[in-house]
């Protein structure tokens, strides 16, 4: 279809109707000397010429994982969805007061550009080509419309960030040409699929698109608590730490469910919530350094490992361990550390190994359980892809440190006892002394039978949880603590600048 000048008298007409109503600085009557000056080719639509300049606008770099969608949807030759000889559509306007909505609640401007996209509209309803061409400004209020469109709904309804993607392509263990990126996130999240991008472009055309624009909006109350938080302040740095958070409330991952395990790597604190029960614990946890970042994952408890043994990760062995303590057998002595060939099992003496042999990757080094063990006593496990988990420590005094990062990762907790209990479904006190006494600690009832079994080995023993309790290790350096009460916390990681930075670049 081609708008020409058949179509001006009637475009022109609306224009100023349109106009009438919204700004009444343009109202006058329309006479026929009028016509004389439309007529100039300033005011000829042509779809032709609007279509040549979305073809342009096609070529701009992407930034946002819904742009390329919007491009591939007008390089098909797909129908404008917004603009027609009599100007812009209404539902413009009622996406337009969706966009500012989020704008005022923190969400940057350039995100979603609703202040320009106003600018465009206003140009067309009150004939301001003077400085501009029309077909030009009808392209671009066209393109940005559907830009912006899909931009909120997916990012609204899913995030903004593609976090996954943001935050394994962040670091590199050595700055090596082929290094490949760290993982450092690993929650499962629902993503937008084609379905979702098909409603939110079919909504246009229906009468109830606000109420669509309104659910596709978090539901998450500690979200919306946090808008209000923004609105409340008019700190410019606190305003940032809330902007941050808010999008990962954006994050679509995983109902926890009524009993679950919480991390917070930027609280260095652990919630263990039992809804139903109404039982709740809360402590203080040390996690990763900032070498070696404790990844955001979600999984589920399978299982509480007591007097475990600690199989030392080949990345431990290849950076630390072979390069400064080969063939070292008191350093190995001193850890309890023993070398056992993978293929046979059979162990070898520490002086005997080489450096070159630990790199091969035919050997393992375990740690004694027990007392002195790295991981302590208690272990909950739940599978990952980065072999890390919920542990005890022989290093009790870590929790009084104010910066807890001392770990390879994984996860150490103040109060694994506690924890172990919590994660049992309704746990016997059978249960609950048969944990207690693998790890040392005497009965709580004077009838439980004690392994009388007369051997210096302390045994490893394994039981197992059912059902399988929901673990999420997540970073948030706003959250409500146990009794409600919002916290702040500093940014460890620097991942709050990181996400405000990749905002920035919309």
């Amino acid at each position: 279809m081609k708008f020409t000048y058949p179509f001006i008298f009637s475009f022109l007409i609306s224009l100023f109707i349109s106009c009438d109503k919204r700004d009444k600085e343009s109202d006058r009557t329309i006479q026929l000397s009028d016509f004389a000056t439309w007529r100039n080719d300033d005011y000829m639509l042509s779809s032709e010429k609007i279509k040549q300049h979305i073809d342009m606008l096609c070529h701009k770099r992407l930034k946002m994982y819904t742009d390329e969608t919007v491009r591939n949807y007008y390089k098909e030759g797909n129908t404008f969805l917004w603009v027609y000889p009599g100007g812009v559509s209404e539902q413009a306007d009622t996406l337009l007061k969706y966009l500012t909505s989020v704008t005022q609640e923190g969400l940057p401007e350039n995100v979603l550009k609703a202040n320009h996209l106003r600018q465009q509209m206003d140009k067309i309803r009150t004939l301001d080509f003077e400085k501009d061409d029309i077909n030009k400004v009808y392209a671009e209020t066209e393109y940005l419309l559907t830009t912006a469109l899909l931009r909120y709904t997916c990012g609204e309804r899913f995030g903004y960030i593609r976090p996954d993607i943001l935050f394994n392509r962040l670091e590199k263990a050595d700055d090596k040409p082929k290094t490949p990126f760290t993982r450092l996130y690993d929650i499962q999240a629902e993503r937008a699929d084609t379905l979702f991008i098909k409603q939110s472009l079919d909504a246009i055309k229906e009468k109830g698109f606000g109420q669509y624009l309104l659910s596709v909006r978090p539901q998450n109350p500690l979200f919306h608590h946090l808008t209000t938080i923004y609105k409340d302040t008019t700190d410019s740095l606190y305003r940032k730490k809330i902007i941050a958070n808010m999008e990962r409330f954006r994050w679509q991952t995983e109902d926890l469910g009524e009993k679950y395990i919480f991390v917070n790597l930027a609280a260095m604190q652990l919630q263990a919530i039992d809804h139903h029960d109404g039982d709740s614990l809360e402590m203080k946890i040390c996690g990763g350094t900032l070498k070696h970042k404790s990844p955001m994952l979600n999984s589920h408890i399978e299982r509480i490992d007591m007097n475990p043994y600690w199989n030392i990760p080949f990345s431990i062995i290849k950076k630390e361990i072979a390069p400064a303590h080969a063939q070292d057998s008191a350093y190995f002595a001193r850890n309890n550390y023993r070398i056992l060939e993978k293929r046979s099992g059979k162990e070898l003496d520490p002086k005997d190994v080489t450096r070159k042999m630990l790199l091969s990757g035919d050997y393992r080094i375990r740690q004694d359980n027990g007392e002195g063990n790295s991981l302590g006593r208690l272990i909950l496990r739940f599978p990952n892809n980065f072999a890390v988990y919920l542990h005890d420590t022989n290093n009790k005094s870590a929790f009084r440190r104010e910066k807890r990062m001392v770990s390879h990762g994984c996860i150490r907790v103040e109060q694994p006892l506690e924890l172990a209990i919590f994660v049992l479904d309704k746990p016997e006190d059978e249960d609950i002394d048969k944990i207690r006494t693998a790890i040392g600690l005497p009965p709580l009832s004077e009838d439980f039978e004690r392994d009388t079994t007369d051997t210096a080995e302390i045994k490893m023993e394994i039981m197992h949880v059912k059902p399988t309790v929901p673990v999420m290790i997540s970073y948030f350096t706003l959250y409500p603590d146990i009794q409600g009460k919002w916290q702040s916390h500093p940014d460890l990681y620097g991942y709050d600048k990181v996400i405000l930075e990749k905002l920035a670049t919309y």
